[in-house]
């Protein structure tokens, strides 16, 4: 007798939930799972009462962010072959704007914490929608109305970093991922399924999803004893008022069948081809120290927890030490008046105190002597000098000054050295994160682009250019070598060296713009007086030949500017930027001319 559809989406629902469940004991039991809200607690200084704390789980962590994360992120394109250069330098525009718009740096700086404190920082990718894109609800090419609701409009997404039409990637915690049981790494992974806890009221209002009609937002789903919530957190007080209550989903990317399944209280809301999964499945896992046998990485908490512990105790005995060990008199009763012995106690100098009695002085008031046991620091300076050692870290990189002297120049080379390749290690895998995120961004592109767009390039001689493309006419990943760099940030200060350095370098160039090159450097003085860009005068008719010369090393003749406009190809703007295709030719006829 053939299936029902009822009993068919029963039997879909119990094998994933049967897989989920497994892949929740697979991280139980290979992961440090069970630890992770204490490593968070150690991190955020939530210590037991009592507890004297070294934080040093904290400042060990912090100093691992500015060391491996890239402070202003840049993507550099290379053709390898001359015909697709064109193509390198748009897709590098591309990519590095999109790098400013979508936080990708923000993602990133939040995952370095989820591994060092759990071993795995998950990074989820997308493309317009947060809970996925669905090519058939496009209102315009490459966007969707999934990220508002259909009923009144109002949005129903609201992260920032996530825009119609640009692909995205964001940061998800570790303990809302599963993977398959008896996964080995991150490179073959046949799913992966993540729990997201959205409201309710969005979840009905989203055109995605389907059989929501039923859903009451608790938790009635049994993956296992990881997956209970605290739902009376998200909860409205009022039981019957659904507004306020919130859902959980189970979000699966099943590489196998190339879908995107979404699963809620035992109901299918989504079951459809995955577009994202281009290239693989749209998620990348940064780990800095990868398991040799499991998925699940190691993560340094688990490393330093022991000293981390051990430390604490000892300057907790520290203290307990200081605390009885200061100064303290034992007096005999009867032998000295209570008036007389709040003298004896007083910080008036030259004060004298009767004792009553024949007893010898030394037999009325005894001065008990402090004590603090040296051992206790020389046991902190053995547990801190493990714990650097654990991670490869020397006291002047925690921006200390080390106790050890006599040290000697080379020694300390040594220790750097050792020191910046660990680092140079952890920086190499945030950028292979980097470079994949960027790589599948591109494929987002290529794929969704339909639609003609206007980016700004680096023209044939290093001007500026307008040009209009679709992401077909970029299509063609494999040819592109793409390289994660650390860029400079830009200062008032550098703005200012720059333009200086242009000057020297170019002024009198004829084959430079001379007036906008002046404006450039004038620009730079603005935020000291307003009038500074009105010191330039330039003619109608531009700068005469013989001014020029009194002006420059040599004559100003051409320039480009003429009336110092600049801004790259004639022609050339948002409003009327140039074909791809025109682009293309310009750089085939350069090439051919050399």
């Amino acid at each position: 007798m053939p299936e029902t559809k009822e009993e068919k989406k029963t039997e879909f629902v119990n094998e994933w939930t049967a897989k989920i469940k497994s892949g929740i004991e697979f991280r139980k039991k290979y992961s440090s799972k069970n630890s992770w809200k204490e490593y968070r607690k150690m991190y955020r200084g939530q210590w037991a009462d009592g507890v004297v704390p070294v934080n040093k789980m904290f400042s060990f962590g912090r100093l691992l962010v500015p060391r491996v994360y890239f402070r202003s992120p840049r993507i550099s394109v290379t053709a390898t072959r001359p015909d697709l250069v064109p193509h390198a330098r748009v897709v590098e525009s591309i990519d590095n704007m999109l790098i400013r718009e979508t936080l990708l740096k923000e993602t990133l700086k939040a995952s370095i914490p989820d591994s060092f404190l759990c071993g795995v920082g998950p990074i989820k990718l997308g493309y317009d929608s947060e809970f996925g894109y669905l090519p058939d609800h496009e209102v315009l090419p490459g966007e969707t109305a999934t990220q508002v609701s259909n009923k009144d409009a109002e949005r129903i997404e609201y992260h920032p970093g996530i825009k119609p039409g640009m692909p995205w990637a964001l940061r998800v915690r570790p303990e809302d991922v599963v993977v398959p049981w008896g996964s080995g790494d991150q490179w073959s992974l046949p799913w992966v399924a993540q729990r997201i806890l959205r409201p309710l009221d969005d979840i009905k209002q989203d055109a995605k999803y389907e059989n929501t009609k039923d859903l009451q937002g608790t938790r009635t789903s049994d993956f296992g004893e990881d997956n209970v919530l605290q739902m009376d957190l998200f909860s409205s007080p009022n039981s019957s008022d659904k507004v306020g209550r919130y859902s959980e989903l189970w979000e699966i990317r099943d590489y196998r069948s190339k879908q995107i399944i979404v699963i809620c209280e035992n109901e299918v809301l989504l079951a459809v081809d995955d577009a994202l999964q281009i290239g693989g499945l749209p998620w990348e896992f940064l780990m800095f120290n990868p398991d040799p046998e499991y998925f699940w990485a190691i993560p340094d908490a688990v490393i330093l927890e022991p000293q981390q512990k051990e430390l604490n105790e000892t300057r907790t005995q520290i203290s307990q030490h200081r605390a009885i060990a200061l100064l303290k008199f034992l007096y005999k009763k009867g032998s000295i008046d209570p008036t007389e012995l709040q003298k004896a106690l007083s910080g008036v100098v030259g004060i004298a105190a009767g004792v009553e009695g024949d007893e010898p002085i030394t037999n009325v008031l005894q001065t008990i002597q402090p004590h603090i046991p040296p051992d206790l620091y020389k046991e902190i300076a053995a547990i801190l000098n493990d714990m650097r050692e654990s991670l490869g870290v020397s006291a002047n990189e925690e921006s200390s000054f080390s106790r050890q002297q006599g040290k000697t120049a080379t020694e300390s080379m040594i220790v750097s050295q050792a020191f910046e390749q660990r680092v140079d290690e952890r920086r190499d895998i945030m950028a292979d994160v980097l470079t994949r995120i960027v790589r599948k961004w591109n494929q987002f592109l290529f794929s969704f682009w339909t639609e003609e767009k206007v980016v700004q390039v680096t023209g044939i001689q290093g001007e500026p250019v307008w040009v209009k493309f679709t992401g077909d006419q970029l299509k063609g990943e494999y040819f592109l070598n793409v390289d994660a760099e650390s860029g400079q940030p830009i200062s008032r200060v550098l703005k200012y060296q720059m333009g200086k350095d242009l000057m020297d370098t170019f002024g009198g160039d004829e084959l430079i713009d001379q007036v906008l090159l002046r404006q450039m450097v004038l620009e730079n003085y603005s935020v000291i007086d307003p009038r500074a860009d009105r010191l330039l005068r330039v003619p109608p008719m531009g700068i005469p030949s013989e001014i020029a010369a009194n002006r420059q090393p040599t004559p100003i003749r051409g320039g480009g500017g003429g009336k110092g406009s600049g801004g790259g190809r004639q022609g050339s703007s948002p409003e009327k930027p140039e074909e791809f295709d025109s682009f293309k030719q310009r750089f085939r006829v350069a090439q051919e001319s050399k």
